[in-house]
């Protein structure tokens, strides 16, 4: 059986809505979120999942208290610096916890996602889960019409090389140089290169169940 964590990137501040883009319905009952959380959960090849917060920290833990129960949640204190830094921070947490922990398994990889980005599919995660071999200790990477795509896969002995990237391109020159040899899961069109980041675009694309919001008016600056 091989130990695979899920690390999911939501401290973002999501400027552009006003309020915490990760607490928005998404179908009946759920949060944008709370249903990515959800879809790992569901998983079979994931045993532990790993969310990192930054902004709106205490509104998420808040309204989210019972969702994240079963989850290990990172706090990011430089969220600001943009979404590498919460990898960053996610990476040296599961790093640290090895280490500490006396009954700490061997993790055989890391899948990567973030937290804005609902359409990614308990069955994408599947392949992911179904391919990775303690064979070999290559990536693996979503592609969507031949290019890189989320999620993706790292093994532990990535997580040096990734952490010492400067943070300017944050994780694109990792990527970059591992795809060509990186095992490829293929996603479905519009799913892996696909998140939610204006307000039409989350009216447009929720479900239809999810619950009522009322966005800010439309002079919001940053609308």
């Amino acid at each position: 059986m091989l130990n695979i964590e899920a690390l999911i990137l939501a401290a973002g501040e999501a400027r552009r809505f006003g309020r915490p883009k990760q607490l928005l319905p998404w179908g009946d009952g759920r949060t944008i979120l709370s249903h990515v959380i959800e879809t790992a959960e569901a998983a079979p090849g994931i045993n532990t999942i790993n969310v990192v917060l930054g902004a709106w920290f205490t509104e998420i833990t808040t309204t989210l208290a019972i969702e994240l129960q079963s989850v290990n949640v990172i706090r990011n204190p430089e969220w600001q610096v943009g979404m590498f830094s919460s990898l960053k921070a996610g990476l040296n947490e599961i790093v640290n916890r090895g280490q500490n922990s006396a009954d700490a398994r061997n993790i055989d990889g890391i899948i990567v996602l973030l937290g804005d980005m609902p359409f990614i599919t308990t069955k994408t995660l599947n392949q992911f889960t179904d391919t990775i071999s303690q064979s070999d200790s290559q990536p693996l990477i979503a592609t969507e019409a031949g290019r890189p795509a989320h999620p993706y896969l790292i093994r532990p002995t990535h997580i040096g090389e990734i952490l010492s990237l400067s943070g300017e391109s944050g994780i694109r020159p990792f990527i970059q140089k591992e795809f060509p040899g990186a095992r490829k899961i293929t996603v479905e069109k519009s799913v892996g290169r696909r998140d939610i980041d204006t307000w039409p675009g989350y009216f447009e694309n929720r479900p239809p169940n999810s619950g009522e919001v009322v966005p800010p008016p439309p002079d919001y600056d940053n609308y």
